[in-house]
């Protein structure tokens, strides 16, 4: 590796596979701590995608943050994970920090050949366009450096974050586990699915309406029908709105479920 390509300090693009799953494992130091800002929203994101809590460094980025915890294809992720070393056009050593490193399943990666690791940076377009000069060369460094160590950097604003997609990421996200009566979710779930498959595609509202009993009993399932989509077992189309007059359908993982469990 010569020194006008962009790199990372004593991390050789040969090693870097094993370097970045030490790090999501927490065996190694990300590159920069993030501290409290006057200027920005900063906060803490707990996750199982990560060996420690990460922090987010603006409203923006935990808002990302919240995709890629509902992304059931990410795997591990990191906040500030290392320094890429570049130099300017006047030969100027520089450093620049990318925002998140995140790792994928195998089975994602399977199903999506193009798929591999990815290095984002969060940004808003606003900023990009006022500091554009500041920021082309670092991010040009940036896409040279990922072409080199074999993944791919990505550059995401809030047109790409701030969808109705993420609106329905953050509701289902609290359905992601259901905790209680697991006689209930072992019950309800394929009762659930056993509906839909009847009904074909419907809504929300008219499969609780095939629920036998009352409103309050019907009220009961709304939980359940809401983790069958956050763990897709019920198909949906999330980056419309999420209500009880939204399309679902059933599918393969709808009748698998439905005649196998419970």
């Amino acid at each position: 590796m010569t020194s006008y390509r962009p790199f990372i300090k004593d991390v050789s693009p040969a090693y870097f596979g094993v370097w970045l799953e030490r790090l999501f494992e927490g065996r190694e130091m990300a590159a920069r701590k993030i501290g409290k800002s006057a200027y920005s929203v900063t906060g803490y994101v707990s996750t199982e995608k990560a060996a420690k809590i990460q922090r987010a460094e603006s409203s923006l980025e935990q808002d990302f943050l919240t995709l890629l915890e509902y992304d059931w294809r990410v795997l591990r992720y990191a906040t500030q994970p290392f320094k890429i070393h570049w130099k300017d056009v006047n030969g100027r050593p520089r450093r620049f920090t990318p925002d998140i490193a995140v790792a994928y399943h195998s089975l994602a990666t399977e199903q999506d050949q193009s798929l591999r690791t990815t290095i984002f940076e969060v940004k808003h377009r606003a900023h990009l366009t006022a500091r554009w000069a500041e920021e082309k060369p670092r991010l040009k460094a940036a896409f040279a450096w990922a072409k080199d160590y074999g993944c791919r950097f990505k550059v995401v604003t809030e047109r790409e974050i701030r969808t109705p997609y993420l609106a329905n990421a953050r509701f289902l996200l609290r359905f992601k586990k259901l905790y209680g009566d697991q006689d209930l979710y072992q019950a309800r779930l394929p009762h659930i699915c056993e509906l839909l498959v009847r009904l074909g595609p419907t809504t929300p509202k008219v499969l609780l309406e095939a629920v036998r009993g009352d409103d309050a009993r019907r009220a009961e399932y709304i939980p359940y029908l809401w983790h069958l989509i956050t763990i897709r077992m019920i198909g949906v189309d999330l980056s419309q709105p999420l209500t009880m007059a939204s399309s679902i359908w059933p599918t393969s993982h709808t009748q698998w479920l439905s005649e196998n469990w419970g």
